[in-house]
């Protein structure tokens, strides 16, 4: 019975120091609950809201969150001094006489020489601000995807509307090609093609739906499972005309960008690694004091002293080598990022010029002369002075022309997702969540090469 009260006092203990973790983890789960609920009761759901519900349910998100949770923690163990040894010995007992003997207490404590333990909190800093940047990058990814989806369900809708105005044109023809081979006027073959163009947009609007189907599942992955009323989705794919042009300077934008800045910070973090692996080449110094009483002449006596070993085979030779290996990686990787983000910012920047102009170029002429040869071609074919092939073609190059419009503007929104997901513009912005320290590589080096003592 007293073990099982003890065994119960033990778990009550337990349980009322866990349960403070307990309830502020059930606090924040039901405050993000709250503040998801509120993002999707909305009437109208624009890109912002869904950026914002995205970073709260996005799974992608919150495994880079808890990385840079996870090098706090590395952050936090690299400072912490080894721990002290506590020796309790009976030493030089008599196998004759019990009473002889002496009782020593002894505390070894090992202290790190050499500036490991400044380069360790050095490379454990310099991980996490790069943890941070990759979770800035990771955030960028993240609301380019969303802005993608978006783009693509606007898409979807616009094309519903596209389909059936292109399906009222293909039954007018097929209505005319009938009322032609009632009266004689022109062969049965006339029909069987006009139905064919309205079976072939048919299909096309099968297709499309497939595509809207698997749209639907991806918008459900990417947040989570949370279901996003697609049909309240606000916004429109045409550009807006006050929007100016977006240039950036390469340099003010290599220097900006966390996916490079993550880089340079995994260099300053090898470099630290290297120093600390030099630093290893000399062992823990450990000291120590004890006290010790002789008996049976009760004498006390006081002992100190320093022990360090010899490093006469193990040097950290090989740990050596494997950190300048590392350190001259990580130099190619930043160059690798830096030389692929120009190329992607160069390509992105002309994708959206180009995208802009065809868009002009379709929808100012090319949709607008479709759409008078299609209508001459009808009232031509009503009265008999045009060929049935002919207005064929007039209605399949109208419809070409409104969907090749509708491509353009979904290409020019998702070519806006990637240049502002890359410029850092507009909501793309970085939070400001990164330290100051962290933010600037060079900070993070100078720490490296003249780290000090101190976390």
């Amino acid at each position: 019975m007293r073990t099982y009260q003890v065994l119960s006092l033990l778990v009550f203990v337990m349980s009322m120091i866990l349960a403070p973790a307990v309830m502020a983890d059930d606090a924040a789960s039901s405050s993000t609950r709250q503040a998801i609920e509120a993002i999707l009761d909305r009437p109208d759901l624009h890109l912002v809201d869904l950026f914002r519900l995205a970073e709260l349910t996005n799974p992608s998100l919150a495994v880079a969150r808890t990385g840079v949770l996870a090098e706090s923690g590395r952050l936090r163990q690299a400072g912490l001094y080894p721990n002290p040894e506590l020796e309790l010995e009976v030493e030089e007992l008599s196998l004759d006489d019990s009473a002889n003997h002496t009782l020593r207490v002894a505390l070894t404590q090992p202290l790190p020489i050499g500036g490991r333990r400044g380069a360790a909190v050095a490379a454990a800093r310099a991980r996490l601000a790069a943890t941070k940047h990759q979770l800035l990058q990771d955030r960028r990814e993240a609301l380019r995807r969303v802005h993608q989806l978006w783009a693509e369900q606007l898409y979807f809708r616009e094309a519903d509307t596209v389909f059936a105005e292109l399906l009222t044109v293909a039954d007018s023809t097929l209505a005319i090609a009938r009322t032609r081979f009632e009266t004689r006027a022109a062969p049965e073959s006339h029909v069987t093609k006009a139905m064919l163009e309205v079976y072939e947009l048919e299909v096309a609007q099968q297709q499309l739906d497939q595509q809207r189907a698997r749209g639907s599942a991806e918008f459900a992955a990417f947040f989570g499972g949370v279901t996003v009323p697609l049909d309240r989705l606000a916004g429109t794919l045409d550009p807006d005309p006050d929007e100016p042009t977006r240039h950036a300077d390469p340099e003010d934008f290599a220097a900006t960008h966390p996916a490079l800045l993550a880089a340079r910070m995994e260099i300053a973090a090898t470099q630290a690694d290297l120093k600390e692996a030099k630093a290893a080449r000399i062992p823990d110094l450990n000291v120590f004091v004890a006290y010790g009483n002789a008996r049976p002449l009760d004498e006390n006596f006081v002992e100190a002293g320093v022990a360090l070993p010899l490093p006469l085979f193990h040097r950290n030779q090989g740990r050596l080598d494997e950190t300048r290996s590392l350190h001259a990686q990580a130099q190619h990787q930043a160059r690798i990022v830096e030389n692929a983000l120009a190329v992607e910012l160069a390509a992105a920047l002309q994708r959206h010029e180009q995208k802009h102009e065809q868009l002009d170029t379709v929808t100012g002429r090319i949709v607008p002369a479709a759409e008078r040869g299609l209508d001459q071609a009808l009232e031509a074919y009503r009265v008999g002075r045009l060929m049935f092939l002919e207005l064929v073609d007039a209605q399949r190059t109208f419809a070409n022309a409104r969907l090749r419009a509708l491509d353009i503007r979904r290409d020019l929104a998702l070519a806006e997702a990637d240049l502002l997901s890359l410029l850092g513009a507009g909501p793309y912005a970085d939070p400001g969540n990164v330290d100051p320290a962290d933010a600037d590589p060079a900070d993070i080096v100078s720490e490296v090469m003249n780290p000090g003592d101190e976390p």
